[in-house]
C-alpha cells in the first residue's frame, strides 16, 4: 500500500487558504496535470524546478529544493525586506514528507528521511526576466538603464551588509515602478529586484574583497548566460559587452560612495535624505548639502545669539529654505526645463554655479545671473527669461537677500 505522504505548512496565515488547495502530495512539475492554473510565465535559467501558479487571490512561485536550504531563504527574504531591500515578499515554505527510505548498512536497515521542500514568495507583476531582457534588441542608453537598476540594487545590499553570493541576471528581475520624487511627483523608473536569496548571507559590515567578488561573480554570470542564450538561438549579439562591466562597476564606485556618504551625513544630522531631498547620483552633492546646513546653522547662532545644534539647523534649513526653493521650482515648472534633475539637484546645481561664477568674478555676483547662467549652460532658452527673472526673485525672497542691481557701480 502506497504512503500517503504528510505535509507541513509554514506559510503567513494570509496564504494559507490558498496554499492549501495546491496538490503538495505530488512533484509540482505534474501539478498542471492536476487541474492546478499554472502560469505560462518565461522565467530566468534555475538549477532547480520553478513553476508560477495562480490559486484563489494569488498567484505565486514555487521553487523545489531542500528543506533546509527553504527556510534559510524564506528567513532571508523577510530580513531583507525589514532593510528596505528590493526583493520578493515570501509566503513561506511547505514541506511534502515522503516515507524513509530504507538504506542497507553493516549494523542493519536504517532509514532516512526523505523530505521535500518548497520554496513559496508572491508573484511580482509587470517584470522582465533576463532571457526577455536580452531578446530585445536595446539601446546603449536603454541598456544603461537597465545596470543602473541593479546597480542600486547592488549598493543597497553591500551598504546594509548584505552579500549575494549567487548574484546574476538570473537572479534578478526587473520592474518598472512608480516611485514619489520629492517636490517633483510621480516617475516611473526600472527597479532590480534580488528574487534569489539561498546564498544570501547578512553581516554587521561587507568588507571590500566580499563587495568585489559579488560583482565580479555577476560579471561571470553575464558571460555565462549570454553564451547559454545564443547556443539556444534566443539572441545573436554580445548583450554582455566589456563596455557594459566597465559601465557597472564605474557606476557601482560612484552610488556606493554616494550612500556611505548619504549614511554619515544622517548620522551627523538625523536626517534622511532620500525620504526628504530624493534620490542624489552625486557623492560631493551630499557634501554641498552639509555645507549649506553649516553655514545656515553658523546664520542662525549668530541671529540668536547662542549655539544651535546641527540638528536644530538641519530642520530649518529644510523648512525655511530648502522646501519653499524647490516648491518654487515645482509650481513655476522650472524642472521641466532641465529634464532628469531632481529638484535637490537643481538646488544644488545653481548654488554651486553662483559660487563658481562669484569666485571668478571676485565678487558676489548675484542669484539672478547665476540663474540665467546655469539656464545658459543646461537647455533653458531664451524664451523662457521672464519665467527665470521671476523665479529668481522668489529665490530671493526666500532666502532673504536683497539682489544688487548688477549694474551699479561703487
Amino acid at each position: 500500500m502506497k504512503h500517503s505522504p504528510h505535509i507541513r505548512f509554514h506559510v503567513d496565515p494570509i496564504f494559507q487558504k490558498e496554499l492549501e488547495q495546491l496538490p503538495w502530495s505530488v512533484p509540482i512539475a505534474e501539478w498542471h496535470s492536476y487541474g492546478v492554473n499554472t502560469l505560462n510565465i518565461k522565467r530566468g535559467i534555475s538549477r532547480h524546478v520553478v513553476i508560477f501558479v495562480k490559486t484563489g487571490r494569488f498567484s505565486f512561485g514555487v521553487k523545489e529544493i531542500s528543506e533546509d536550504i527553504s527556510r534559510k531563504e524564506i528567513d532571508n527574504y523577510e530580513q531583507l525586506l525589514l532593510k528596505g531591500i528590493h526583493t520578493l515578499i515570501p509566503a513561506g515554505f511547505v514541506v511534502r514528507e515522503e516515507q524513509a527510505i530504507p538504506i542497507e548498512t553493516p549494523i542493519g536497515i536504517q532509514y532516512e528521511e526523505d523530505f521535500i521542500a518548497h520554496t513559496v514568495t508572491v508573484l511580482v507583476q509587470n517584470v522582465l526576466p533576463d532571457s526577455l531582457l536580452y531578446s530585445r534588441n536595446f539601446r546603449k542608453e536603454n541598456r544603461q538603464r537597465i545596470w543602473d537598476a541593479i546597480v542600486q540594487l547592488f549598493v543597497q545590499l553591500h551598504i546594509n551588509g548584505v552579500y549575494w553570493g549567487d548574484a546574476s541576471l538570473a537572479n534578478t528581475l526587473i520592474k518598472f515602478d512608480k516611485r514619489e520624487i520629492p517636490f517633483i511627483g510621480m516617475q516611473t523608473i526600472l527597479r532590480a529586484y534580488l528574487s534569489d536569496a539561498e546564498t544570501v548571507e547578512i553581516r554587521p559590515k561587507l568588507s571590500k574583497s566580499m563587495r568585489e567578488a559579488d560583482l565580479n561573480f555577476f560579471f561571470e554570470s553575464m558571460d555565462w548566460i549570454h553564451e547559454d542564450l545564443r547556443l539556444s538561438g534566443m539572441i545573436r549579439e554580445n548583450s554582455g559587452t566589456e563596455d557594459d562591466k566597465i559601465y557597472i562597476k564605474e557606476r557601482y564606485t560612484q552610488l556606493y560612495r554616494v550612500e556611505r556618504k548619504k549614511k554619515k551625513f544622517e548620522q551627523q544630522t538625523s536626517f534622511n535624505i532620500d525620504k526628504f531631498l530624493g534620490d542624489i547620483s552625486d557623492p560631493s552633492y551630499v557634501d554641498q548639502f552639509l555645507k549649506h546646513i553649516e553655514e545656515h546653522k553658523w546664520y542662525m547662532s549668530e541671529k540668536l545669539n547662542r549655539d544651535v545644534t546641527l540638528f536644530a539647523a538641519t530642520r530649518d534649513w529644510y523648512d525655511t529654505i530648502f522646501v519653499p526653493i524647490c516648491r518654487l521650482f515645482r509650481t513655476e515648472h522650472i524642472v521641466e526645463l532641465f529634464k532628469g534633475k531632481t529638484a535637490a539637484e537643481l538646488y544644488i546645481e545653481i548654488m554651486n554655479n553662483k559660487y563658481y561664477l562669484s569666485q571668478q568674478a571676485g565678487n558676489d555676483v548675484g542669484m539672478i545671473p547665476a540663474m540665467h547662467d546655469y539656464a545658459i549652460k543646461f537647455g533653458a532658452t531664451e524664451k523662457h527669461a521672464p519665467m527665470i527673472k521671476q523665479i529668481t526673485d522668489n529665490m530671493l525672497r526666500i532666502l532673504g537677500i536683497k539682489e544688487q542691481n548688477p549694474h551699479s557701480q561703487k
